[in-house]
């Protein structure tokens, strides 16, 4: 039976009632390996969801890229991909603690960052991590 779609507000976006949302890929609660993280992907995709939801502070972006990675092998128009801003991610120094509760993830720290440009640069690194060449919905992550 096909999950069924709705539009998404006024986007114009045809999206599957269940979507996937990719903290779980990031390593928050155990570590998983990239080819587990992405057949999981691939799953999801097979079974009819349209929907996926990342950000980079899944993960400090290992969310991002599994996602990627696992989307970018499907026809274009045939998913929907979602990730957040505010959050910026800047290489952790070598031997210092990663500033997140995800158990794995990438070496990277992740800095506070509402401002224009701060939103600009986390569009920007999240398509290089998603290997994507857009998004087609940017959300506003924690803005309170």
């Amino acid at each position: 039976m096909p999950i069924p779609t709705r539009k998404l507000g006024r986007t114009g976006l045809d999206v599957t009632v269940l979507g996937f949302g990719a903290a779980p890929l990031g390593d928050i609660y155990e570590v998983l390996d990239d080819a587990t993280a992405i057949a999981t992907v691939e799953a999801a995709a097979a079974a009819g969801i349209t929907l996926f939801d990342a950000a980079p502070l899944y993960g400090q972006g290992s969310a991002e890229h599994r996602v990627g990675t696992a989307l970018r092998r499907r026809p274009p128009g045939s998913f929907v991909m979602s990730t957040k801003v505010g959050r910026l991610l800047t290489p952790a120094p070598e031997g210092r603690t990663k500033t997140t509760r995800y158990v794995g993830g990438l070496s990277f720290n992740v800095v506070h960052d509402y401002s224009y440009d701060g939103a600009m640069r986390s569009h920007e690194q999240s398509l290089h991590r998603l290997g994507l060449p857009k998004v087609d919905i940017l959300l506003i992550h924690d803005a309170d």
